[in-house]
Parts: structure tokens; sequence; C-alpha cells
């Protein structure tokens, strides 16, 4: 049996949706990270070495607490870019989400809106990304930020993680839309 001690710490990615989450848990996968999930329940994330989206970004702080050692990534990307992305996803692409209670609840109290509103989302982007700078402000060596949709990979990950870099390209994932 593999001791905690024994395995790289802890990684959770704190981007916002739209900001390479998919490309992050396949990359953290590559690293040998196991389980890692996109978007994980609360109950699944004590179970995990890794995860990212909105159930992590809910949950950090208290994954930092039971997790002491951790590592946190905060994807982002330029805000013209993410809110591009945003109108895209919720107008060309929509997932349905009446009746999915958890994920309602989830937006509300990540981004204080369901559906697509600029003002609210640019609103958000910026609470999330001053708080989680805020939180972290003593401890630098814990928080990387990457923009993944603008090529950041293995050269900033690695070294933050203490892993060598492995031979398989960094994932890119969902690459959608960019800012027009």
């Amino acid at each position: 049996m593999t001791r905690d001690d024994d395995l790289p710490p802890r990684c959770w990615g704190v981007g916002l949706v739209r900001t390479g989450n998919t490309s992050f848990c396949e990359a953290l996968t590559l690293l040998g990270y196991d389980p890692v999930a996109q978007s994980p329940g609360f109950e699944q994330l004590r179970a995990l070495r890794g995860g990212s989206e909105n159930g992590v970004v809910l949950h950090y702080k208290y994954l930092d607490y039971i997790f002491p050692g951790s590592k946190f990534v905060l994807m982002t990307r330029p805000l013209d870019a993410w809110l591009a992305s945003m109108l895209h996803a919720h107008t060309a692409d929509p997932r349905p989400i009446a009746g999915q209670h958890d994920r309602i609840a989830r937006r509300m109290a990540i981004y204080e809106t369901v559906g697509y509103d600029t003002a609210i989302l640019t609103a958000s982007f910026h609470r999330h990304h001053a708080d989680v700078r805020r939180y972290f402000a003593d401890r630098p060596d814990d928080l990387l930020e990457m923009d993944i949709t603008a090529g950041d990979g293995w050269d900033k990950l690695c070294p933050f993680l203490s892993v060598p870099v492995p031979e398989a390209v960094f994932p890119r994932l969902n690459a959608g839309v960019a800012a027009t």
C-alpha cells in the first residue's frame, strides 16, 4: 500500500469553468495522479488526489484545510476570451440544468447566476481571482497561475509539483472559442 508521504502533493485546479479544466485534469492523470475528477461532488473530494472546476472551486479552502501541503493551480485566461467562451457554452452548446439542484447551487454560489449575464459573470470572474490570490498571498509556493489557453503547460506545472516532465504532449482538450 502506498502512503500519502510517498506520493506527489494533492493538486487542485481552482480555475473557473472554460479555463482549461478538462486539459488540467488530463494533465494530472498523465502525471500519475489517481483518482482525479472534474467538477466532483463534495462527497467525492476526500477520495481524490486531484481535481478541478466548480466542485473544487467551491471547496478549495476546505481541501486546503483537510489536505495540508496540497498545491493549487488557478487556471485563467483573458476576461474577453472567457466571456466569449461562456456565451458560446450558454447559447451554442447549452447543457440542461433544470432539476439539477446541486449544479444550480454551485453555479449560484460561484457565479451568482445560472445563465449568461455579462456584468454578473465579469464581477464573478474578478471576485474569484481576487479571492484565490488573497487566500494564498502569504503562501506563494502553494499557488500557481496558468493560462492553458495561451500555451502554459508542463514547463510551469511540473516544477511547481516537483515531478518530472512526461514524454506526452501537454493535453489541449476542448479548445474552443477565442475573443473576437
